[in-house]
């Protein structure tokens, strides 16, 4: 696959405005799914109305400072951190055996990751990143993500079954969100995201007028009520649980700095992928001592670099300083929150649509043969399928195996890894 031509490259650092406006973009797209985190987590402990509130400010300072030190230090991409699902999933369920278990073992979670790293057993796997493999990895997280879509450009959030109307004016964003990225020049096509994102925020406020209330309510200046939520405790079911969850935190952390490197830069790609998980583990030892639930280099941003063209890491790195930021400030927060979640299901469909072309450009780098229609195909069906699995069969396996069954990214990573390297490896 040829490198896309990008506005500012991956080390390029665009002038402060134009920079503050790609870190908002960023922004917007990953705020709900961290409110989403720290309300089902806030939950599962039966935290009340000042428990929730710290929990979802240590989320935003975790998540800001990380992505932040990933972009200056780490990986070095435009990537995000934030709450790992696979991690969210299994604090749920030991919610029951408390904050101090899941700190434990969270803590003990990110020393794995890092000491993966520091054994050097991690540069082993680099090798396994084949085009077929990241090819793969690229198309499935746009796929993976189809059921929360439809969620968000439905209504469901609000309506539970939905609204025609929603989906069809999510629909309609989604077509001038892409024109506006094929047809802007310059530094307007950089921000066609945010251009789509003001457009739909404003029609659908005229359809349903927002309320300001809490916006209004939230403070201007805030401090965490508590920094450590508890003396950790180190329970032997909750470190198993946790130990497994991280595992699929490392398969998906390989294959979001993959997906990434594969559209961006490829040669920093073995350094960067050791510094990556390195402080995905340091990150992990930190949400154990503040209760909350562990970090993973999210998988979406290769969509939203092709889609804005803007490869630069610095972008991801002040969106890290705002989310600080915003921890401190809950007025900036509240205003963050308050764009609707069609409007941000839209825009995260046109970045995954460029996505799965840069999937398939991977793939179809090589001369495929009939080994790779299965080896690319079946994966992408099967990890796909995985994301549409009824709640209900989910809740009937053991907690163990739906920590893998319920996240279709890693599904579909073990078995494109299974048929390219063992099952049906290529004839030397």
């Amino acid at each position: 696959m040829e490198k896309p031509h990008y506005v500012y490259d991956i080390d390029d650092c665009p002038p402060l405005i134009h920079a503050f406006l790609y870190a908002l973009q960023w922004a917007i797209i990953l705020f709900p799914a961290l409110i989403i985190v720290a309300s089902l987590a806030g939950k599962a402990l039966n935290l009340d109305a000042a428990g929730e509130v710290r929990f979802f400010q240590m989320t935003l300072l975790t998540s800001g400072l990380f992505t932040a030190l990933q972009a200056f230090w780490g990986h070095r991409y435009p990537l995000l951190d934030g709450p790992a699902a696979a991690l969210l999933l299994t604090f749920i369920v030991l919610a029951p055996f408390g904050i101090e278990s899941i700190q434990g073992g969270t803590i003990l979670g990110g020393l794995f990751l890092m000491g993966i790293v520091l054994t050097g057993q991690l540069k082993k796997l680099v090798a396994f990143a084949t085009p077929n493999v990241v090819g793969v990895i690229l198309m499935l997280i746009a796929f993976t993500l189809l059921p929360h879509l439809t969620r968000t450009m439905t209504g469901m959030d609000s309506h539970p079954d939905g609204q025609p109307s929603t989906f069809f004016l999510s629909m309609a964003l989604v077509m001038v969100i892409a024109v506006l990225s094929h047809w802007l020049k310059g530094f307007l096509k950089t921000i066609a995201l945010l251009f789509g994102m003001v457009i739909g925020t404003l029609v659908f406020g005229f359809l349903t007028p927002p309320e300001w209330d809490h916006l209004m309510q939230s403070r201007w200046l805030d401090t965490p009520s508590q920094w450590i939520a508890e003396t950790p405790r180190f329970y032997w079911p909750a470190v198993i649980a946790l130990a497994t969850s991280y595992v699929a935190v490392l398969v998906n952390s390989l294959g979001s700095i993959s997906g990434i490197a594969a559209v961006t830069d490829t040669q920093r790609l073995s350094k960067g992928m050791a510094r990556g998980v390195f402080l995905n583990g340091v990150g992990g030892v930190f949400c154990g001592v503040f209760g909350i639930v562990g970090l993973v280099s999210y998988s979406m941003s290769p969509g939203v670099v092709l889609a804005n063209r803007v490869a630069s890491r610095y972008t991801t790195a002040y969106c890290g300083i705002l989310f600080v930021v915003a921890a401190f400030v809950p007025k900036l927060a509240a205003l963050l929150s308050s764009v609707p979640s069609p409007v941000v299901g839209a825009a995260l469909c046109v970045a995954m649509g460029a996505q799965v072309g840069a999937g398939l450009a991977v793939v179809a780098g090589n001369a495929l043969t009939s080994r790779d229609y299965y080896v690319v195909g079946l994966p992408v069906i099967l990890g796909t399928l995985v994301g549409f699995l009824p709640e209900a069969f989910l809740h009937s396996v053991s907690p163990g195996v739906r920590i893998f069954l319920g996240n279709g990214l890693i599904t579909g990573i073990a078995l494109v890894l299974f048929l390219e390297h063992l099952l049906m490896p290529k004839k030397k």
